[in-house]
């Protein structure tokens, strides 16, 4: 895992180069290198920072040249699976990931992105054919970025890079920012919140051709599959689930440095816990918890219960910033997001990280994309029960939600200030947003007429879920130089579970079904059937109410760059916040965090865009 910076432009520029190691040095604090070489009519640069994960040797430097033939690569993220593409190549065993993805692209160019199993951006030149390529993994784990000007293109791990290199002052999208202020959404396209920068698109390459104009040839290598094919009786599915699981877990241990594991408490993080004790044996693995001395604001019952049960060594870290620090944390996790933040879970998991990089952990599993893969989320029994709904089964319907009144699991965590961004009645484009923002147009985040159960699965992964959570993982993990890895994104797992019929995932009262069955002899039973779902809960709400009012009020003035460029209209964003204070419930946190944290962003970055 690194940084990576390029460009390709008709006269060198060294120092560019040389500054974004510089800018992005945090996301590779261990070595940085730069390629400049004219191939066509071009001079392509690349720069690479590097966190020595895989062969910590300078073997593993880059930007890296092929001993095979005349390509170069510069590359961000974790070929899993590099031991074995080598051994079935007869390449050298003690070649690391990135040598190996390098000589089998000289070898079979950019069609083996099909056989990667990993997470990964880069930028690869074949100096014969005087092509460069772009290409991300198939769920943009890992980010790229890139835009183009009348000298040329650039690209980049980060915007931050961008907005502080590429020449010129950018204009801001009105679109992007609507849907984060609007309807809490962050990378719901490949768009950013700057205009005219985009990143390339999870499972394409993006090729250029370097003796022609620079418009790229998109390929798409990989898509989810979209019909529940799969016809295996529950209990072979159990096993099958189990295997993949744990093999998808074996694969991201792989690491020269240590691994230790993101755990919650919650079902997904316990279930990689399990499976890393099984790989690697209990007293291997370190696991690390986020906890509160304030009620209400901790789950270490639940993280004790697992840690007791697998008798692994546990690391808690106690979070609970002053209202003063907190604040001053909200602009550092703005600063490294790329964009405004929605939540102070991002600043939690900050914080979590820099405790992790104090104790020598470089890489940690995380389990993000469960809730996708297998229903998890409390929308999706609500959007299961319409589905049926649709196509009259009034009966299964009925039978699905007596089962979960029943059980007293998800129904009675429904709130209405969290659910109403699904319900097109509540879909007022108005709301706190200017006059600036008259092209907004919302974009659909309820279940929209056509969509069956896996469509919505498959958005998620795509739009509304998965991009928000690995942008923000990435960014705050990168931020201390720590590398995150995702067991439940594996390609093989992902196409199993979409393949699954949708009583497979939603069954007797239960989300996540058939995992919670995987489970059941892996973990405790209060962990296994657990019935409520959180995250790392925090005062943020309180905190906006009282110590934090005087600056959201200096944040919400008149003179406030939202104000005054028009994106907000302050009468109404005062009156919300008013309504907010006064603890009107239909008034959601988000709704206040969200334009306060986007002040936040402006104020930090006006130098640099037009406004």
């Amino acid at each position: 895992m690194c940084g990576i910076f390029g460009f390709v432009l008709r006269e060198p520029d060294k120092d560019i180069l040389e500054k974004s190691n510089l800018l992005q040095s945090h996301r590779g604090p261990d070595d940085n290198g730069i390629f400049l070489k004219k191939v066509g009519k071009y001079w392509i640069g690349f720069s690479h920072q590097r966190l020595s994960i895989i062969d910590l040797s300078s073997n593993g430097a880059q930007p890296m040249t092929s001993l095979l033939s005349q390509n170069h690569i510069v590359y961000n993220g974790e070929i899993y699976n590099y031991k074995e593409l080598s051994l079935g190549e007869g390449f050298d065993s003690t070649w690391g990931d990135t040598r190996v993805l390098l000589e089998m692209l000289s070898k079979y160019d950019i069609e083996v992105c099909k056989s990667l199993n990993g997470m990964w951006a880069f930028a690869h030149l074949n100096e014969q054919q005087k092509i460069l390529t772009l290409s991300r993994d198939r769920f943009g784990e890992k980010p790229l970025y890139y835009c183009h000007r009348k000298e040329g293109l650039y690209f980049s791990s980060e915007l931050k890079t961008l907005l502080k290199l590429v020449p010129g002052k950018f204009n801001l999208n009105f679109q992007v920012i609507g849907e984060f202020l609007s309807q809490g959404l962050t990378n719901f396209s490949q768009n950013s919140i700057l205009e005219g920068v985009t990143q390339v698109k999870p499972g394409c390459n993006l090729s250029f051709n370097l003796d022609s104009i620079l418009t790229g040839i998109e390929d798409r290598y990989w898509s989810p599959p979209r019909e529940n094919s799969y016809n295996n009786t529950e209990s072979a599915s159990v096993e099958e689930l189990r295997y993949l699981f744990e093999d998808s877990v074996k694969l991201r241990l792989r690491s020269d440095v240590p691994v230790a594991v993101l755990l919650s408490g919650g079902i997904d993080s316990s279930s990689i816990t399990a499976s890393m004790t099984s790989c690697v044996g209990n007293s291997n693995v370190t696991t690390l918890s986020a906890v509160s001395d304030k009620n209400g604001f901790d789950e270490s019952v639940h993280i004790n219960s697992v840690n007791s049960y697998l008798g692994v060594k546990p690391k808690l870290v106690c979070l609970n910033p002053t209202a003063s620090d907190a604040l001053n944390l909200v602009t550092t996790a703005v600063y490294h997001n790329d964009m405004p933040i929605g939540d102070f879970s991002n600043v939690a998991h900050l914080l979590l990280m820099r405790e992790a990089a104090s104790i020598g952990t470089k890489v940690v599993l995380s389990g993000q994309g469960a809730d996708e893969l297998f229903c998890g989320y409390k929308k999706y029994l609500g959007f299961y029960i319409l589905t049926l709904l649709r196509n009259r089964k009034y009966f299964q319907a009925q039978k699905v939600l007596t089962s979960f009144l029943r059980n007293g699991a998800i129904i009675n965590q429904f709130k209405l200030s969290e659910a109403k961004r699904y319900l097109p009645f509540f879909n007022n484009k108005l709301g706190i947003l200017g006059e600036r923002m008259n092209s907004f147009e919302h974009v659909p985040v309820g279940l929209q007429h056509s969509m069956r159960l896996i469509d919505r699965q498959i958005y998620d992964l795509e739009h509304t879920s998965v991009p928000a959570l690995t942008h923000y993982e990435d960014r705050m993990s990168m931020a201390n130089g720590i590398e995150i890895r995702l067991p439940f994104l594996d390609h093989r797992l992902a196409e199993f579970a979409l393949r699954l019929p949708e009583n497979f995932k939603i069954n007797n009262g239960w989300t996540k079904y058939i995992l919670r069955k995987a489970l059941e002899n892996k973990l405790p039973s209060d962990i296994v059937w657990r019935k409520d779902k959180q995250g790392f809960l925090n005062p943020q709400a309180k905190w906006l109410k009282t110590e934090w009012r005087e600056v959201v009020n200096d944040h919400f003035s008149s003179d406030s760059l939202i104000s005054t460029s028009g994106i907000i209209n302050q009468a109404r964003l005062r009156k919300s916040y008013d309504h907010f204070c006064n603890d009107h419930n239909n008034i959601w946190y988000r709704e206040i965090f969200s334009p306060f944290s986007l002040e936040i962003w402006l104020r930090a970055n006006i130098e640099d865009i037009n406004l």
